[in-house]
């Protein structure tokens, strides 16, 4: 059964009054995006992109430090939401509120709370950093999670915290465009360029199947020269795209691939997918079959099993695409009681 439009009105009802600023470290997250609509706050972007690698990182880090703190200073907030990793950003928030913040309209410090997205528990990167969000976690109003291996760490902390996946991002239905227009069969495959998405294996699944088009994303700068030397005729890069240009891309291929080799991954494109019903095709991982359970074909990491996946979504794309829209449904219903709770958390802070 679908969400009546009652229970919506009562989820924009619950949401807080209060000022609400969400932070976030890079140049764009979908998440923070959709969340912070959701809780009637505003998500501001900090990433210094002229400060990226090396010994550049520590200034960069520096730098949105100062900037979010005369952020923080200049638009008063009554509660600060701020996204791990990398772990600096909540660390500069949370001394902010305990130390210098003062609510217009409670007289009180500024309450917080954390947003931890996988990287935080599982990257090498920022696990050293746990016994610092352990800290930070106690005095936050809750701390969310959005993957269960993040969750299962955050519980033995016996600090309150909320496992709330993605909403579904509400694409502008007007969004149009001409990139993934070309080609009898069409597939976008999301991607990064990062280090654990199966790249070369998704070329040459293209490759294994030369009628159909693979329109790949991501800035083309992050890609190494060595996989781009091995990119069949049939992949289209098409860059870094946003806005209408990537919902125009997301809506004009058949189906769209969603892969990645970290099993604790649940990825926005998947989200963005099951907001479209388009049929995709995802690695298989447990916490995705647990989170996603119709309209998606799951697949090995592999050139032969993603290629017979991408296929095997061509096929039967009516059928997944009415899996979707009813997956859409039962995952809306299941995540709407999570998102009272942090809204009736943030309510009483």
């Amino acid at each position: 059964m679908d969400i009546n439009i009652l229970e919506k009105e009562q989820v924009e009802q619950n949401v807080s009054d209060k000022k609400t600023l969400f932070i976030v470290w890079y140049g764009f997250s979908r998440r923070a995006e959709t969340l912070a609509s959701e809780v009637n706050g505003r998500v501001v972007f900090q990433y210094e992109t002229g400060l990226t690698g090396g010994w550049r990182t520590p200034w960069r880090y520096l730098m949105q430090a100062w900037k979010t703190w005369k952020l923080l200073q200049r638009e008063q907030p009554d509660l600060v939401m701020v996204q791990s990793p990398p772990i600096i950003a909540p660390l500069a928030v949370v001394l902010w509120c305990k130390l210098w913040s003062r609510s217009k309209t409670t007289g009180k410090r500024v309450p917080y709370i954390l947003d931890c997205h996988p990287g935080t528990f599982h990257d090498p990167s920022w696990r050293w950093a746990l016994f610092i969000l352990r800290f930070l976690a106690r005095g936050a109003v809750v701390t969310l999670l959005c993957n269960e291996g993040g969750q299962a760490v955050v519980e033995r902390w016996k600090v309150r915290n909320i496992f709330l996946p993605d909403g579904l991002p509400s694409f502008d239905p007007a969004a149009t465009d001409i990139v993934g227009t070309e080609g009898k069969q069409r597939v976008a495959a999301i991607c990064t360029f990062a280090s654990v998405e199966p790249m070369l294996e998704t070329f040459e699944a293209a490759r294994l199947l030369p009628a159909v088009t693979f329109y790949v994303t991501g800035d083309i700068k992050r890609a190494s020269a060595s996989l781009l030397a091995q990119k069949p005729d049939n992949v289209v890069l098409t860059g870094f795209l946003r806005g209408k240009t990537y919902v125009g891309l997301l809506k004009n291929v058949d189906g769209i691939a969603i892969l990645t080799k970290q099993s604790h991954d649940l990825s926005c494109g998947a989200y963005e997918a099951l907001a479209l019903a388009q049929p995709a095709v995802i690695s298989d991982w447990p916490g995705s079959r647990r989170c996603f359970k119709r309209g998606f074909v799951y697949v090995d990491n592999t050139p032969q099993a993603i290629a017979e996946g991408v296929q095997k979504m061509l096929d039967e794309q009516d059928y997944l695409i009415e899996e979707a829209r009813e997956m859409r449904i039962e995952y809306e219903e299941m995540r709407l009681p999570r998102l009272q709770k942090l809204q009736e958390l943030m309510r009483i802070s």
